[in-house]
């Protein structure tokens, strides 16, 4: 009766540093050196082997590990009847190495960084980063396999559309992880296709229940909110650098506010909604002449209670220029500020008395007037003197009806707002 055949590990040196195992397989005629585990330190040395015997690979000879114990990582065999090295997920990586670079031996560790040795002989990988190089290359595989289900169901749909389904095709774990490990962190790199798929899955995460701890969901509102204060704040200051007063100008801060309503809520202290942006508030004759219009009709959402807002910019005179009133520190407000005051306190008069006519006419009929408030933003205090400051405060704190504020005052609370938000504030 013939001998049964050997396919085994058998060791055949026990040193007093380590022991050494070969492969035997008595079929294929091989009986090599496979594995080496040192005594008295924790390191296996693994030396791959061909299907046919000899080297598995052409350059690199040995697999060392250091610091695994008997659990080796993931992504290596851990069989010598299966050649041992890297197994099929990695074997692009162990092709690519040796196609460009003369290493030999691959040194893998539990812990510590990862190095390429000047010479390239050797490559040491830390497990972590061996865990990546897998998760990777595995993604890969899956999506390859998925491409040729998807291709060979579609084909034989096409041949027998009755008989074969075409397939659809899903998602495969780590693809959002890989493609993201390329990512250089320039937002250049996203075209505006990944923006908005980005948008949409992020949306659906935030509402998809335990996808995203409360904790985890809190810090991303507080990062996203933060980024939206600076780019408001940006955008904002980009306009406070244009020099000259013009009509365009205050087009572009009405544009503004308009886009950032939520500005409102922050002008008036309590809840406030934009109910209407160049809205008419009365004031015409039989002749249909002479409307009324408001820049900005804003509403209480809890009481409904209406105010008005006059915008001019931040250019705009706050104290007649010249020479002073009445000696060297009494001077006159701007002609555009009296007119402005003016201007929504008649708004305001003409929305009263046509509140009703309003009401009647309008759609949506959520909205009072009781003694309603008004404000006048425009200009910037830093383009006063400190005596035409002081007029100017005098002027503003008897300003009972119309609450005037600046430009660079309504900047000064949003950067006010963003310490707060980044709990920078005492």
């Amino acid at each position: 009766m013939a001998d049964d055949p050997i396919r085994e590990e058998q060791l055949r040196r026990n040193l007093t540093t380590k022991e050494v195992y070969h492969f035997v397989d008595s079929e294929k005629g091989i009986d090599q050196i496979c594995r080496e585990v040192f005594k008295s330190s924790d390191k296996v040395v693994h030396y791959p082997i061909g299907f046919n015997g000899g080297p598995k690979y052409s350059r690199v000879k040995q697999f060392i590990y250091e610091g695994f114990g008997n659990q080796l990582p993931v992504g290596v065999s851990k069989s010598s009847s299966r050649g041992l090295g890297f197994t099929k997920v990695l074997k692009p990586l162990i092709e690519f190495i040796e196609a460009s670079f003369p290493t030999a031996t691959i040194r893998i560790i539990k812990k510590g960084e990862s190095v390429f040795s000047a010479d390239r002989k050797t490559l040491t990988l830390s497990e972590s980063d061996l865990i990546k190089l897998h998760e990777v290359f595995q993604h890969n595989l899956d999506i390859q396999k998925q491409d040729r289900e998807v291709l060979a169901s579609e084909e034989l749909h096409n041949l027998f559309p009755d008989a074969v389904d075409s397939a659809e095709r899903e998602y495969v774990k780590n693809s959002i992880s890989t493609a993201l490990s390329t990512w250089k962190q320039s937002l250049d790199e996203f075209s505006n296709t990944d923006k908005e798929a980005i948008k949409e899955l992020f949306e659906k995460l935030m509402l998809a229940d335990g996808f995203i701890s409360p904790e985890s969901l809190l810090k991303t509102k507080e990062t996203i909110d933060e980024q939206y204060i600076d780019d408001v704040i940006a955008e904002y200051e980009k306009l406070m650098q244009q020099k000259t007063e013009t009509e365009n100008l205050e087009k572009k801060w009405q544009g503004f506010l308009k886009k950032h309503s939520w500005i409102f809520s922050y002008i008036f202290s309590f809840p406030i909604i934009l109910h209407e942006d160049e809205a008419y508030v009365g004031g015409k004759g039989i002749s249909n002449k002479n409307g009324k219009v408001a820049d900005f009709l804003v509403k209480n959402n809890l009481t409904n209670n209406v105010a008005f807002i006059e915008i001019k910019t931040h250019k705009t005179d706050l104290v007649k220029k010249g020479s002073a009133y009445r000696g060297n520190d009494v001077f006159s407000m701007s002609s555009d500020l009296s007119g402005g005051i003016s201007q929504v306190l008649n708004q305001r008069d003409n929305f009263q008395k046509q509140f009703a006519i309003h009401k009647m006419n309008s759609e949506d009929k959520g909205f009072e007037t009781f003694n309603s408030k008004c404000v006048v933003l425009m200009g910037s205090i830093s383009d006063l003197s400190d005596k035409e400051l002081g007029s100017f405060e005098l002027f503003r704190s008897n300003s009972k009806d119309v609450e005037i504020l600046t430009f660079d005052e309504l900047l000064a609370r949003f950067n006010n707002l963003k310490e707060l938000m980044m709990g920078k504030v005492n």
